[in-house]
């Protein structure tokens, strides 16, 4: 009996101090708070540095220093500021590309450019044709600012790689995901070169569609402007075509007849009623059937009148 009691004494000695130790670990409620509210306000104060110091060195610096520090620390700021960094640095390359343009228009890094890089590839495809150390850091120096390399008219030149900011659009606004999705489209596939369309009429038409989808969803998007700009663009192309990519034959004035299907695709694939583009498109189609799809004075002052150029 004795033992028994002893053992049961035992046991409650052992769950009262196990109650203890527990209680005596853990933290008072206030403390675990106060704590949390540390940890936060130093990752807003390292978040706020960040973005203070990107800010600085996308003014001071050459963009692909900047760009590195970017990508290095972009989770530790906010999505606002994350945004505005990565719109900062959009325009830091713009900004840049007439500088980087004359480094590669240098008599020496032109004409070695010229022997190796092929139509449309990545400037890491071209630095692995190339062990001259000149030319090796113009274009390391264009791939970690943000740059591709493209060719028209006889020489090779920067754009913008739009494709270098994919890997931000976790960490910014929808808007300017969206927008990023559209850049990557018009630099991964450029729509005119040497005053010629090099994509297809119905590419012209999709892109318009996703242009104007964009201003819908985002009508104070701090890059609505711009892509404004890219619609009018498409549209231009669609009434007027270009010096060598005609919209009307020159011989006998008569509409391309990929234009025509482009059209005529569009408009029976699509919502035209909630579409002020495509309800532009389907009058101005609507005009050119009426005159056997040819170049006449009607279809022209047509579409003086609906798109004037001045």
């Amino acid at each position: 009996m004795k033992s028994k009691k002893s053992a049961v004494a035992a046991i409650l000695a052992l769950a009262l101090s196990l109650q203890t130790g527990i209680i005596a670990g853990a933290a008072p409620a206030s403390e675990t708070k106060s704590a949390s509210t540390a940890a936060s306000n130093k990752a807003t104060a390292f978040g706020n540095a960040v973005y203070n110091k990107a800010s600085k060195l996308l003014k001071e610096k050459d963009v692909a220093y900047a760009k590195t520090y970017i990508t290095k620390h972009i989770r530790s700021v906010t999505r606002y500021q994350a945004t505005m960094l990565v719109l900062k640095l959009e325009n830091a390359m713009k900004k840049q590309l007439s500088a980087k343009t004359d480094i590669v228009y240098k008599t020496g890094i032109q004409d070695k450019l010229m022997n190796i890089y092929k139509y449309n590839e990545p400037i890491s495809a071209t630095l692995s044709r190339t062990k001259d150390d000149n030319l090796r850091q113009v274009l390391i120096n264009l791939r970690d600012s943000g740059y591709r390399l493209f060719t028209t008219e006889g020489v090779v030149f920067p754009i913008v790689d739009y494709k270098s900011l994919v890997s931000y659009k976790p960490y910014i606004n929808k808007d300017i995901q969206a927008y990023i999705d559209i850049m990557v489209v018009e630099s991964e596939k450029v729509s005119v070169s040497d005053g010629a369309l090099i994509i297809p009429w119905s590419d012209v038409i999709d892109r318009g569609l996703v242009q104007e989808a964009f201003l819908k969803a985002h009508p104070k998007s701090n890059r609505a402007a711009e892509v404004e700009r890219m619609l009018w663009f498409m549209e231009f192309s669609l009434f007027y075509g270009y010096n060598n990519t005609p919209l009307f034959a020159y011989e006998d004035n008569l509409l391309d007849p990929e234009v025509r299907q482009a059209l005529d695709q569009a408009l029976k694939s699509n919502d035209i009623e909630n579409s002020p583009f495509l309800k532009k498109l389907k009058a101005w189609s609507d005009v050119l059937k009426s005159n056997n799809d040819k170049l006449t004075k009607e279809v022209e002052d047509y579409r003086q009148k609906e798109f004037p150029l001045e």
